[in-house]
């Protein structure tokens, strides 16, 4: 019944759409992403990722469908053939996916038995504790170490955040203990996100979707409804963002086109904001404001146009670079600033405006624009061998996810090390020198956290210990 469904909707939509090949052929990537890449009794975060890497490949045909307009009617920045890059992004994320498959496929399935018996042995009130703790620090000392020599290494160890929330969602998905203190703390942090320039609400739904995922063996109605009530919720959240976050981040800098936060009240920030919300969003306006917001929305998702404005302006206006993008980037990673005071920054804008040719503003004007990993490896090796260092990507990510998989200080820390791979895995629009700093520091903090760290962290959790 699921199947004949699944195979209704894909024939309904490819028959109505203005794109029906390229509808067709995202849909069945899709299917084939949920296929490979749902794994029972695993943390879904392989599966999110390139869910969200298809969504950044697949978004604007979505909304093509919803109005009825070809995707090549679909740009801001002037006529590009935005069907090419589309074709161009679908294969990206198969050949990517097959990278990470390649190093997960042999994985052993975890007995839930095992797991719901070394999960048992862990007490709820410390875990919550140090959670709470720990994100109260983090929040605290996060803006302070962005800009500093070295800083990032102390970031990377921020996000053992996630780790730990992994942790709590699993532990209370298997056991209905403390859910509700659980929830209203996972509550009260995402409204909190809101008092900052970034609002960093999705970072949240993304470990908690990825936990509350963690003992369904295949996908089901009811999974796949209370998926949708769950994207629908976190879908308007993100429209009323995009809509008022403008104005919004004017308050918190005071004006300055800038990313620096000089409002730091909480209270009076997020005050602000619900004033500014609610006047977007009154009942006189709702329809208008939602209808941009929802276009700002998707527009800012999609990264297809620049990969399009890549391939329009490449080899034509400019030469393909041969990898020196490529180089670049790993320079820029083997060379710390801590050791290197005097490396050149890398400004996603300008990199942006210089293979698009288009303009977009950058840090001074408090934004940025990156080009994207799939952007850049076209313009440094060409429509063919670009394929080339994504497949390596994908080996990457996968390697990184079996490694503290296997080699985790217990099955479940093993698995809950993985977590904060979902901020660079989804890889599209993430920039070479990004992607590689990140996972590169990821790995090195992560593996001196599971040899040198999780005994003592571990010690204290167990409720033998207690």
């Amino acid at each position: 019944m699921k199947g004949i469904l699944i195979v209704v909707g894909i024939v309904i939509g490819t028959l109505t759409s203005p794109d029906p090949v390229l509808f067709l052929f995202a849909a069945v990537m899709a299917v084939v992403i949920v296929r490979f890449f749902w794994r029972e009794n695993e943390p879904q975060v392989l599966l999110i990722s390139l869910l969200l890497y298809w969504s950044v490949v697949s978004i604007l045909l979505l909304y093509g469908w919803i109005g009825q307009q070809p995707l090549n009617d679909l740009t801001r920045y002037g006529k590009v053939n935005m069907e090419r890059a589309m074709l161009s992004g679908l294969f990206a994320l198969g050949v990517y996916g097959l990278g990470i498959h390649l190093f997960t496929t042999r994985i052993q399935s975890i007995d839930r038995s095992k797991l719901t018996s070394i999960l048992l042995g862990y007490d709820m009130k410390r875990l919550l504790f140090t959670y709470v703790i720990f994100s109260m620090v983090t929040g605290y000392f996060q803006n302070k170490f962005i800009f500093l020599s070295g800083g990032q290494l102390i970031i990377t160890l921020f996000s053992f955040k996630w780790v730990l929330l992994m942790f709590l969602v699993i532990r209370a998905r298997l056991v209905n203990e403390y859910r509700w203190i659980l929830a209203l703390i996972i509550s009260v942090e995402i409204l909190l996100s809101f008092a900052g320039y970034w609002a960093a609400f999705k970072d949240y739904v993304l470990v908690l979707l990825a936990g509350l995922l963690f003992f369904i063996p295949r996908v089901s109605l009811r999974t796949a409804g209370l998926s949708i009530i769950m994207g629908a919720v976190v879908f308007s959240i993100a429209v009323v963002w995009s809509y008022s976050k403008t104005e919004y981040r004017a308050y918190l800098t005071e004006g300055e086109r800038t990313q620096v936060v000089v409002r730091e009240d909480q209270s009076e920030n997020l005050e602000r904001f619900w004033q500014i919300a609610s006047r977007d969003f009154s009942s006189d306006q709702f329809a208008i404001s939602f209808s941009k917001g929802v276009e700002n929305l998707f527009f800012r998702v999609s990264y297809i146009e620049f990969l399009a404005l890549a391939q329009h302006q490449v080899p034509v206006f400019l030469p393909h670079e041969n990898g020196r993008l490529f180089m670049q980037a790993l320079e820029h990673v083997f060379k710390p600033r801590i050791l290197f005071p005097d490396k050149k920054p890398i400004y996603d804008s300008e990199l942006t405006s210089k293979y698009t040719g288009v303009r977009f503003a950058g840090a001074e004007q408090g934004t940025s624009f990156s080009l994207g990993t799939v952007a850049e490896s076209y313009v440094d090796f060409g429509s063919i061998y670009m394929f080339v260092p994504l497949l390596l990507f994908g080996c990457w990510i996968g390697w990184l996810y079996r490694n503290f998989i296997v080699k985790g200080y217990s099955i479940v820390w093993g698995m809950c090390l993985t977590a904060p791979l979902f901020q660079f895995s989804w890889s599209f629009p993430v920039p070479t020198s990004k992607l590689l700093g990140w996972s590169i520091m990821y790995f090195i903090v992560y593996t001196l956290v599971n040899r040198y760290g999780l005994r003592y962290i571990d010690n204290w959790l167990q409720k033998s210990k207690s």
